[in-house]
């Protein structure tokens, strides 16, 4: 008799063991998002991707399930910073759960307050999933780099909220995609000449402009015309460069005018001012 009731004992401790590996299997899959970086624009530019969840349980299992969904800083971060990366050049970008785009509201996975959190309700049934968005700033303005395709790849990491335990990862792509441009960044302003009939000497005037182009990027730049006249006194304008090879930053140039000397014009009165447009064309 006492056998049998070891035997008994050992099987119903056999039955336990087994009821406790029946477990929650689940997989995380993460759009993957590609940005253009425009020069023009000042401020951010902001992309909208979307995460799921989808897991599957056995009949024993709970049916609710709390989670939390992290991603890490990709492959090439500068401390906290994400970057993606063509040929040792780079751009900066964030990943945000929400908006307004602090860094409280960043989407990391460094503990459980910046990663996404909810709750899985399976209800009857044995599977369930769940999506939700998030957005990816890149911020602006930065160095136009060297036109191509920057990479990075983020890993997310889906984890029981109550045990931290990871549940599933998956890789997700960033691109930022540089087209070969060229901005004026810094538009010119008036060239203002004060000339006196018959003055003795010649009058100048200048004004400054500003080119932001992809580095690399060779570019000219040129005038509508080079000489032109306004009430009978005649000019000429020059540019202080005709062309140039981007840098990604603004490069400054001036447009210069002289008005020769001794110039009678046509003024009939104490004082006269007239106007012409001129165009500026920058070439790439």
């Amino acid at each position: 008799m006492t056998r049998t009731l070891r035997a008994l004992s050992a099987l119903a401790l056999f039955g336990a063991a087994a009821a406790a590996q029946a477990a929650i299997t689940c997989s995380v899959s993460v759009t993957a998002i590609s940005v253009p970086y425009d020069p023009s624009v000042s401020g951010d530019t902001v992309r909208t991707g979307s995460y799921t969840i989808s897991c599957t349980r056995l009949a024993a299992d709970a049916n609710t399930l709390g989670w939390s969904l992290g991603a890490n800083d990709g492959q090439q971060p500068s401390g906290q910073t994400n970057r993606a990366m063509l040929n040792g050049a780079y751009y900066n970008y964030e990943l945000y759960r929400l908006a307004p785009y602090t860094n409280v509201n960043r989407w990391r996975d460094q503990n459980a307050s910046v990663r996404f959190s909810g709750t899985l309700n399976f209800g009857t049934s044995l599977t369930a999933s769940q999506s939700g968005p998030f957005d990816l700033r890149l911020g602006g303005p930065q160095t136009v780099q060297p036109a191509g395709i920057y990479t990075d790849l983020v890993t997310a990491t889906l984890r029981n909220s109550a045990t931290s335990v990871v549940l599933a990862q998956a890789a997700f792509a960033i691109s930022v995609i540089t087209s070969p441009t060229c901005v004026l960044s810094t538009p010119p302003g008036n060239v203002s000449f004060a000339y006196r009939s018959f003055q003795g000497t010649a009058a100048s005037a200048s004004t400054s402009f500003g080119v932001r182009c992809t580095t690399g990027l060779s570019y000219s730049m040129t005038l509508d015309t080079s000489s032109a006249s306004l009430l009978g006194l005649s000019y000429s304008l020059s540019l202080s460069q005709a062309s140039g090879s981007g840098n990604g930053t603004t490069q400054t140039y001036s447009v210069n005018g002289s008005m020769p000397a001794g110039q009678a014009g046509t003024c009939a009165t104490a004082t006269c001012s007239a106007s012409r447009v001129h165009t500026l064309m920058v070439t790439y």
